[in-house]
């Protein structure tokens, strides 16, 4: 930590003096410099935060940069931003969940993310299946994003722990109507697997102005992709044709016997936005989203032939169908104005799973390789309720906020046999979870400016948690569970120095607090690996979970030189009781004989040291010649673990240590822009235990990966094409899963006032 405050004391001592050599500037110098600063802060200010409100670090991803992506789904839109990774197998996958910098890919809960005000975060669970409702957006619906890092503001709940993500969709100013469509597709092997897969969208809306008061905008967007397969399966050697198995060059334990079905996807979005402005300074808008969503998996593959030469399973584990179909709602309004000095902002939203089923075969028979009829239909009912209510008003030197939160989350999950999987022919109920929890918050937040440069943030969050209705049904005996409650108290501070108006130092604290979730603490998971994958595992959930709690420490340092700005930031985070799944012995209620079980805990204290570099250019070297790079180091271990000791010193897994991202964008003229970008990540630990598997590269493995992406756009009147290609190297790469290929896209939109 010396190290790190002695770098950012010499960057800040560098920008100081950069600006005193500024200042002996002629004074014909330092006009035609003032003129120049006042037109590239305007370029530049995309990239700062506009409704996000926060005394540390935050960035903004603007339109222009938004528009040199290959944008398929919401989430693309983030690609490139600092020091955080989407999770997304594959293009249009429904589990791409997101972390930022020391979050493992399903800790969930501790990304906040909001479309308009209305939350999309899924906080059900913390796992593959909760990731945020990027759906209820197109790409096209998308104006800019801000993201905040740390829970470094009282406004945002104790779910800001890792990070904050507002997405703003574009206002709504003329009657016009959109027309949009893309198509895809990318060659996919690995192993023996080599798919040519192929998908497509096309979006259409039309906005209503309303007078000059705002607007209404309704539009639909089908789509469809097939993704490549998602696993491989092993195959026994000693089974009867177990010797024609590929066995992989860096893990040799697996011995690959068949492929996953490809992965189909159809996806139906009904979109709705509103605002309109009714007087007085006060502002009504609304968001609605239908999605109407369906997934298959119907045709693993086998490498294996029989003495016939036609396709067996024989020997090969773990091979099933799937198919999955669910119908979800988001409905969001708020209202914003002025009332007694006060600006306040009020927003309500409810997520609802209307209807969600998944059906699944048993696994294909090892002995004889046939493919089973029986299965099991997997069904889920939730929502959640959000309220969001803050005032603003400025008072002298000081700049006060206040406000109130309310989010609801209610969860139940069954389970049946079917004798029949296609058709859900139910033959029984094998198990059943679910429960409630609702988080009350309020927060008081005091920006007090001290001098002329120098500006000191206060702020207290206060957060009363509660879990009820948890059950668990199984083998017919249902277990209900008490009640509980929790309360915190999260105090931030921040300290700002501007020396001037182009350099910035902030230092700031922060307590935060996360509650559990209710599949932490009442859904029992499926045994994964083993003779049993699969089965109910009873240990898989823990109903008497901690509170995860942060101490948040940062201190960044930013400096505008002409056409360039540099961030500088280096960060410390303490978590106790992080909530994870670890391997722990649990005496058996029977005999009391230890066994080894993966339980979700609290590990006793995860601490994360990190840094990150941003860079922002405008016009670099040659007019037109933008650029945003930024680079991450992150070291996050666990020191403290009384479950399992022998887990501390070790690395926490899926956080790599190095993350760099880079878009460089060309536009030789208005009717065209040229993009190239790249992403990086070094090989984080696979799991916690950091064994001999963890760090690799190949199926099964969360890999290294170095992505370059390209697009072109040309615009031709009210008509923009465009080209591009994904991995243009075409690297393989995994995150267990494997990540796609080289893939090309195409797009052609039009826009046309009515």
């Amino acid at each position: 930590m010396s190290r790190f405050l002695l770098s950012t004391s010499a960057l800040a001592a560098t920008l100081l003096t950069s600006n005193t050599a500024f200042a002996e500037t002629t004074a014909e110098d330092t006009a035609h410099n003032l003129l120049s600063e006042i037109v590239v802060t305007a370029q530049l200010e995309d990239r700062e935060l506009q409704k996000l409100k926060t005394p540390a670090l935050g960035v903004g991803i603007g339109g222009e940069q938004i528009a040199a992506i290959n944008a398929i789904n919401a989430e693309d839109v983030v690609r490139y931003a600092p020091a955080l990774i989407v999770r997304k197998r594959y293009i249009g996958d429904a589990n791409a969940t997101l972390s930022f910098r020391n979050m493992h890919t399903t800790q969930t809960p501790r990304a906040l993310v909001s479309v308009d005000g209305f939350t999309i975060s899924n906080f059900l669970g913390a796992d593959f299946f909760t990731a945020p409702k990027w759906a209820v957006l197109a790409p096209d619906d998308i104006a800019r994003a801000e993201i905040i890092y740390g829970p470094t503001s009282a406004r945002y709940s104790g779910h800001s722990m890792g990070g904050t993500m507002l997405i703003k969709t574009r206002d709504i100013t003329e009657t016009a109507a959109h027309l949009s469509a893309q198509a895809f597709g990318q060659n996919y092997k690995y192993y023996k697997t080599d798919e040519d897969l192929f998908g497509w969208s096309i979006d259409a809306g039309v906005d209503f102005a309303l007078s000059d008061r705002g607007g209404i905008s309704v539009s639909y967007r089908h789509f469809e992709n097939e993704g490549q397969p998602q696993e491989w399966r092993t195959v026994s050697a000693s089974s009867l044709y177990g010797g024609q198995g590929i066995v992989d060059k860096e893990l040799s334990f697996l011995r690959i016997g068949a492929q996953d079905s490809v992965v189909d996807s159809i996806e139906d979005q009904f979109r709705f936005r509103a605002q309109y402005a009714l007087g007085g300074g006060w502002e009504l808008r609304g968001l609605a989203a239908l999605l109407v969503n369906r997934e298959d998996t119907l045709n693993p593959r086998s490498f294996l032939r029989d003495a016939s030469g036609a396709e067996t399973f024989i020997g090969v584990s773990g091979v099933n169908m799937g198919l999955t179909e669910s119908t979800e709602l988001l409905a969001g309004v708020g209202l914003s104005g002025d009332a007694a000095g006060w600006k306040l902002d009020l927003s309500f939203s409810r997520f609802d799973v209307l209807d969600n089923k998944e059906r699944r075969s048993d696994n294909f028979d090892v002995v004889t390789g046939a493919r089973p009829l029986t299965g099991r239909l997997a069904t889920n009912d939730a929502y959640w309720n959000s309220f969001e209510g803050a005032a603003e008003r400025s008072f002298g030197a000081h700049a006060l906020a206040l406000g109130l939160s309310y989010a609801g989350y209610s969860d139940a999950n069954r389970t049946l046999t079917t004798s029949d999987w296609r058709r859900a022919s139910v033959t029984g109920l094998r198990d059943a979870s679910g429960g409630k929890t609702r988080l009350l918050g309020v927060f008081a937040e005091d920006a007090v400016t001290l001098t002329g440069q120098l500006t000191a943030t206060l702020g207290l969050r206060y957060e009363s948690w509660r879990a009820s209705d948890g059950f668990l049904t199984n083998g017919g005996a249902t277990v209900r569970y008490a009640s509980r409650s929790h309360d915190a108290w999260s105090p931030k501070a921040a300290l700002s120095f501007k020396p001037d108006d182009l350099t910035e130092i902030v230092a700031s604290a922060a307590l935060a607090t996360r509650f559990p979730t209710v599949r932490e603490l009442y859904q029992a998971g499926l045994i994964v690996y083993g003779p049993n994958v699969g089965q109910l595992d009873l240990n898989g959930f823990n109903p008497d979970l901690k509170p995860e709690k942060a101490v948040d420490l940062q201190l960044t340092a930013s400096r505008r030189i002409g056409n360039v700005k540099v961030t500088l930031s280096g960060y410390r985070q303490d978590v106790r009781d992080t909530i994870f799944s670890q391997t722990i012995a649990i005496p058996d209620s029977v005999t009391g004989d230890l066994t080894q079980s993966s339980l979700m805990t609290n590990i006793g204290k995860v601490r994360t040291w990190g840094a990150d570099l941003i860079l922002s250019a405008e016009d670099v070297l040659i007019d037109g010649l933008s650029l945003d790079a930024n680079a991450s180091w992150i070291d996050a271990e666990v020191t403290r673990n009384p479950l399992n000791p022998a887990l501390v010193g070790n690395k926490f897994p899926r956080v790599p240590k190095w993350r760099t991202n880079a878009s460089v964008r060309y536009s030789p003229s208005a009717d065209w822009t040229l993009a190239a970008n790249f992403r990086h990540q070094s090989t984080p630990d696979r799991n916690i235990e950091n064994n001999s598997t963890s760090l690799c590269d190949t199926f099964y493995c969360v890999s290294t990966f170095s992505f370059v992406d390209l697009k072109a756009t040309k615009r031709f009147g009210s008509f923009q094409l465009s080209a591009g290609v994904d991995n243009l190297l075409n690297e393989k790469a995994f995150v267990y899963h494997p990540y796609p290929g080289r893939t090309f896209v195409f797009g052609l939109k039009w826009d046309g006032r009515l």
